[in-house]
Parts: structure tokens; C-alpha cells; sequence
């Protein structure tokens, strides 16, 4: 590796930069440098735009190379978003890395999921909390303590619905290397969706035998991923 990449994640709906925590110190101890993006349309009404014209102005201002990591719905504001002259690659995690006119809800058959409630130009994941905590902890390794599910599941806020309805306009995984990371053992985004995805994109397969969020489950097996994703985009 020629050097050190700039790595700059992109967290998925209803959660915050906070969701990456467990991987940071172990890319800080490889000598990288990292960053996390609070998307805007999380906790408000604001559109897909908002949140891809908050990542280019982090990538105006973000040391190069950068490798920009786009996790379930950030693959949205990465992929319209990502074709930056600083990056050097882009990593989907269990992401929508769709192709222009598509949108999040569109791309799931155009209507939402039942336990995704929607009111007041938001969406919550379930109606109530029980039922978010259902959802969370599904997404858990056997043996989880019940108590992790329900500490998850209070840190979540309404996503915009314009963000989940509103189309791809820029499709950077058309002149940027990408690499999708595909979760195997998802509940939330089906694995075949997945493939399907990377495939179209052309994106190089990584499969990691985790849930949605393989960088909670299992912290040393996703920076394993992305520096063989490293490796491989600074050459």
C-alpha cells in the first residue's frame, strides 16, 4: 500500500455516526485516518440532496485518498455523491448502491415494509418501540443479552421520508472502483437484493457471515475487509 487512505463513513437511516464506533480505533491503530458524516436527513424532513451536498462538502475539505464507506441507506448520498476527484474507491455495506431514477422505496417493490411507520414526513422503524427493539435484536448474534437490543433500539430517530423516496441522480460506482461488503446473515436488507445490487454495479463481492451491521458484530472481521478493500484501491 503506497498509502495510508483517509476513510470517511457514511452511516445508514435512523442511526448517526455513533453506529461505526466499534471499528475506529482499531483503523486509527492501522495509521488511517477516520471520519464519520451525521447525515442531515436523519431526525429531520430533508431530502436525498441535503445529505449527498453534506458529504461533498466534507469530501472538498477531506484529506486524499479517500475511501468512502456507505452503509445500508448511505449508500444513497455516496453513491450520488461519490464521484469526487478525492476518492479513490467506494465500499457498500449491506448498501442501496441503486442506478439513477431509483429510489430507496422503489427498489424495495414501492411500498415500504409494514413495520417502517410513516408520519409527519418522517419514518420511525416499527410504530412503537417494542417493535423496534424486535427488529434490532433479530439482526443479533445467538446469546445477545435482551438489554443490547433495547439500548439499540433508544438510539434510533426518524429518518426523512423524502431521503427513502427521492431519486438517484448521480451514480458514482459508474467511474469509481467500488467493492460491496455483503452481509449474509441480514434480516433487514435480503442478501439476493444485495448481490443483485453489486452485481450491476460491477462491484468486487466481499461476503461477511454477519448480520446488517458487521462492523458491531463483528469489529476485527470488517477492518480485515476494508483493508484487503485498501490494499486493492491504492495501488
Amino acid at each position: 500500500m503506497s498509502q495510508n487512505p483517509h476513510v470517511l463513513l457514511v452511516h445508514g437511516a435512523w442511526v448517526g455516526g455513533w453506529e461505526f464506533a466499534p471499528i475506529v480505533p482499531a483503523l486509527q491503530a492501522l495509521g488511517w485516518t477516520v471520519e464519520t458524516l451525521e447525515l442531515p436527513s436523519t431526525g429531520s424532513t430533508g431530502p436525498l440532496a441535503a445529505d449527498a451536498a453534506a458529504l461533498g462538502d466534507r469530501l472538498d475539505h477531506a484529506e486524499a485518498p479517500v475511501l468512502l464507506v456507505g452503509h445500508s441507506y448511505g449508500g444513497m448520498p455516496v453513491t450520488e455523491a461519490g464521484d469526487h476527484p478525492s476518492v479513490v474507491g467506494i465500499v457498500y455495506v449491506a448498501a442501496f448502491a441503486l442506478d439513477a431514477g431509483e429510489s430507496v422505496r422503489g427498489s424495495v417493490g414501492g411500498e415500504f415494509p409494514p413495520e417502517w411507520h410513516v408520519a409527519g414526513g418522517q419514518v420511525t422503524l416499527g410504530a412503537t418501540r417494542e417493535e423496534r427493539i424486535a427488529m434490532v435484536s433479530a439482526d443479533f448474534p445467538p446469546g445477545t443479552p435482551p438489554e443490547a437490543g433495547e439500548q439499540l433500539a433508544d438510539m434510533f430517530r426518524p429518518q426523512s421520508l423524502a431521503s427513502l423516496t427521492d431519486t438517484v441522480t448521480k451514480v458514482a460506482w459508474r467511474t469509481k472502483p467500488s467493492w460491496y461488503l455483503l452481509t449474509e446473515k441480514d434480516v433487514l436488507v435480503p442478501p439476493a437484493f444485495q448481490q443483485a445490487l453489486a452485481e450491476r454495479a460491477g462491484s468486487e463481492i466481499i461476503r461477511l457471515a454477519t448480520g446488517h451491521a458487521p462492523f458491531q458484530e463483528d469489529p476485527q472481521g470488517f477492518v480485515d475487509a476494508l483493508s484487503r478493500v485498501a490494499a486493492s484501491a491504492l495501488v
